[in-house]
């Protein structure tokens, strides 16, 4: 009984541990399926750590470029950046320096547009001038003519008498041979020449800005007589003052503008070489010059 027992119990053992077995086969079926399933996911694992290491080599590689790179960039900005403060810097000095030339440059053409405008005005005021002097000098010459016409009228009757009148330089002259005069070697004034001087003083005393100049002229025959009279030159200044003393004699006629002057031998009309020469240069000039007064003033 015992032994049925004991031989019961071993046989439902070993059917538990047979199933046990068949269990743990099983289970080890499925653990070993789970295991290569694991050695195949293991295994794409690893190819992917060894893709993923591959692409982490290279994105180092990639890194270490790209900090390379990013480096020469940094230190090309660094350089760019300080050439553009140091082009601002010059610049800014450049731009100062032009605003200051420029500044310069406005004034001067400021003080020049003033100074043309100056020179403008003046131009035109000279222009005004020169009018005003070209038409005085037009007047001047119409009553000089005017003046010229009227002593060769007054004088026409002692024509062939050894009297001229010429207008030259702005004057005219009235040249009067002393032998219409003078005695030789006298300086009183005859008949015939006191009445040719007080004809011509009639003219002039209708004359309002007139200046007179009375010049003596002798020849280069030295003076001979005694008295107070030395030579030539004397002679020409005592008969230009006996002239004055005609023409001052007559009314109307200022004696403060008429001047004497002698020349003596030393300004003659032609060569001394011959008598009618001579006789040409033994002369005494009366001067007639306008009132220049007021073309000095336009000149001035």
């Amino acid at each position: 009984m015992s032994i049925f027992g004991s031989s019961c119990v071993s046989v439902k053992k070993f059917k538990d541990l047979d199933a046990d077995y068949l269990s743990a086969n099983k289970t080890n079926e499925l653990l070993s399926q789970e295991n290569r399933d694991l050695d195949m996911v293991n295994m794409e694992l690893n190819e992917n750590v060894l893709r993923l290491s591959k692409r982490a080599s290279s994105l180092e590689l990639d890194t270490i470029n790209l900090g390379i790179d990013f480096r020469k960039k940094v230190r090309a900005y660094t350089d760019l950046s300080s050439s553009y403060e140091m082009l601002i810097k010059s610049n800014s000095t450049t731009m100062a320096k032009q605003a200051k030339e420029n500044r310069s440059l406005m004034e001067r053409l400021g003080q020049m547009d003033i100074d043309l405008q100056e020179r403008e005005r003046a131009i035109h005021s000279r222009e005004q001038d020169v009018l005003a002097l070209e038409n005085l000098l037009q007047l001047k010459d119409e009553n000089l003519n005017q003046l010229k016409n009227s002593v060769a009228s007054a004088l026409l009757g002692f024509t062939g008498e050894g009297l001229t009148v010429e207008q030259r330089d702005g004057k005219l002259y009235v040249s009067l041979e002393n032998s219409l005069l003078f005695a030789s070697g006298s300086w009183t004034v005859n008949d015939m020449g006191k009445q040719a001087i007080n004809e011509l003083a009639k003219v002039l005393a209708k004359q309002s800005d007139l200046q007179i100049m009375v010049e003596g002229h002798t020849d280069d025959v030295p003076y001979n007589g005694t008295g107070i009279i030395k030579d030539n030159w004397d002679l020409s200044v005592m008969r230009a003052t006996a002239i004055v003393r005609v023409l001052s004699n007559n009314k109307g006629l200022d004696a403060e503008k008429i001047t004497a002057t002698g020349k003596g031998p030393y300004s003659p009309l032609v060569e001394n070489n011959s008598p009618d020469n001579r006789a040409i240069n033994r002369r005494t000039e009366i001067i007639l010059s306008p009132n220049m007064d007021e073309l000095m003033n336009l000149l001035d």
